[in-house]
């Protein structure tokens, strides 16, 4: 199961760096050229190449075979949203020359960052960090279709009809998702949510009390069958998105460094 603690953590700290920030605009002039200025920039281009480094070499060199890969994705997805935060506020929010070219690419690489993790959280993992297999889904959800079929045992036809109805159309896992149907997978959760809970409320009082079960049961199989649904989607979305993210950081990383020398140079010699 994944809590997100990484993008919570990751927000709570650029909510105070924002904090920070406007105590910073109070006080002085922001500017990149400015001590304050200077520090944030180091820290937060050190932060960036931690989140463009770590993560790959723990992926690819033995000796860094240590710690669960989902560990290191999430230091990855915190280190990369942190670090852009603290070079935004480097710049004193002036987009001008190299400096604004570079703040240009941190932005395209954060947001393809955060659109690759979304594509990447569409099929379940383990704790390890391991894609769960299509024959274990299938298996959940043939227990989740036995646990509603047992709990609609003597109950009403209208019941039994809904059952039959959402549990049926979740079944259909022939078919993979489309990438536009991966992308608002969300969309169509609420979607099929607010179905099931308009069915339900037309059930008796009874009935009603006691159909917290069967709401919970087929949200859990339809989240199953769709994850089932993604896998190759998300297989050929993250093959494409590789293809855009991993040139767009090595860009920015050029132009950052490019800035970083002649920041030093022009900041020594001048």
């Amino acid at each position: 199961m994944q809590t997100n603690f990484e993008l919570k953590l990751s927000f709570v700290i650029v909510l105070f760096l924002a904090g920070v920030y406007i105590f910073y605009e109070i006080v002085t002039v922001p500017a990149g050229g400015h001590p304050f200025g200077h520090a944030l920039g180091i820290l937060g281009a050190i932060l960036m190449i931690m989140a463009e480094t770590l993560y790959s070499a723990r992926k690819r060199l033995n000796f860094l075979k240590f710690g669960h890969v989902r560990h290191w994705l999430s230091f990855h997805i915190f280190t990369g949203i942190v670090g852009p935060a603290l070079v935004i506020m480097h710049t004193g929010l002036e987009f001008r020359g190299l400096a604004g070219l570079t703040m240009l690419l941190t932005m395209l690489v954060v947001g393809s960052g955060f659109l690759g993790r979304y594509i990447y959280t569409a099929v379940p993992r383990s704790l390890a960090g391991v894609e769960v297999d299509r024959r274990t889904l299938e298996a959940q959800v043939a227990q989740e279709q036995a646990a509603l079929l047992a709990w609609s045992v003597g109950k009403s036809a209208r019941v039994q009809s809904l059952i039959q109805q959402e549990s049926g159309a979740a079944t259909l896992i022939a078919e993979d998702l489309t990438p536009m149907e991966l992308l608002t997978r969300r969309v169509a959760e609420w979607q099929a949510q607010r179905r099931v809970q308009r069915a339900l409320r037309q059930l008796d009082q009874e009935e009603r009390a006691r159909a917290g079960e069967v709401e919970r049961l087929l949200r859990r199989q339809r989240r199953l069958v769709r994850q089932i649904r993604s896998l190759q989607t998300v297989r050929r979305l993250m093959g494409l998105w590789h293809t855009a993210h991993i040139p767009l950081g090595l860009t920015l990383f050029t132009a950052m460094t490019i800035h970083i020398v002649a920041t030093i140079y022009y900041g020594t010699f001048s």
